[in-house]
């Protein structure tokens, strides 16, 4: 809920407007109508972007979309994160079934076996939310490595050497998620945070138990591919800093940023 400037001497301007906000509320019926005067109360504090009102301004340093790979260096840390995301789909999007199979089938059938099983990394996967598909690895000894496994799993998707039966295994993975147990405190969350309504969620399970295989080499293709707007952020120790600074990555060391912007 803010709106976004950024100001010729390289200062992004975040500015909070009323207008643009949605706000859910989770409780009891008894305490509805004190937590919305609350709510209300609060709001009104807040200004809207079409009124005259002063705007609450804060500033921090503004980095370019250039600078688009990051290592956060991290002092005597034995392990890395690594991470890559590609621009993905808006939920309701009829792209977006297939891409939730696609980083399941990732997930479980490359991934894992690449990443964890052959290269020691405590756990890893794709991801594929709400405009964005993304790989990841977590207490992860290698880096770079990694990364190459990223560019392979594209790759194995891309050229379609899945099989059908791990195809089934990943739409079920996908709809097991769906269809589990709601707690009534995240009831109605789905929408709010997701975007979608009943019709556009019924939309996105036919679309998962539907999906064809040529769907999800199609997707891979496109979504996976580094020609679509992506980037990798490693965290890691402060011995791996120099590499990434030949790889001419934006440097991070506990906030204070260097390199190649």
């Amino acid at each position: 809920a803010v709106v976004s400037t950024q100001s010729t001497g390289g200062t992004h301007y975040v500015t909070m407007d009323r207008s643009l906000m949605s706000v859910a509320i989770n409780t009891t019926p008894s305490q509805v109508d004190e937590v919305v005067d609350a709510l209300s109360e609060l709001l009104r504090r807040i200004p809207d972007r079409v009124s005259s009102k002063d705007y609450s301004i804060d500033t921090r340093p503004f980095t370019s979309i250039s600078a688009i790979n990051e290592f956060i260096e991290v002092q005597n840390l034995g392990v890395n994160f690594c991470s890559r995301s590609f621009r993905g789909a808006p939920a309701a999007h009829p792209d977006s079934p297939k891409l939730s199979v696609l980083a399941a089938l990732l997930s479980s059938k490359y991934l894992h076996r690449e990443v964890r099983e052959k290269g020691g990394a405590y756990g890893s996967g794709c991801v594929a939310s709400n405009q964005a598909v993304s790989f990841f690895s977590y207490r992860d000894p290698n880096n770079t490595a990694t990364l190459d496994v990223f560019d392979r799993a594209a790759e194995w998707a891309a050229e379609g050497a899945f099989t059908d039966q791990q195809l089934n295994e990943a739409q079920i993975s996908v709809m097991g998620k769906q269809d589990a147990p709601v707690a009534p405190g995240s009831r109605g969350l789905g929408e709010f945070l997701g975007g979608m309504d009943l019709d556009q969620r019924r939309a996105y399970r036919a679309g998962v138990l539907s999906v064809t295989r040529q769907e999800v080499i199609d997707v891979a293709s496109r979504y996976l591919s580094p020609d679509n707007l992506h980037g990798n952020v490693v965290v890691g120790s402060e011995t791996e800093t120099s590499k990434f600074t030949d790889l001419g990555y934006l440097i991070d060391a506990f906030g204070k940023k260097t390199g190649t912007e």
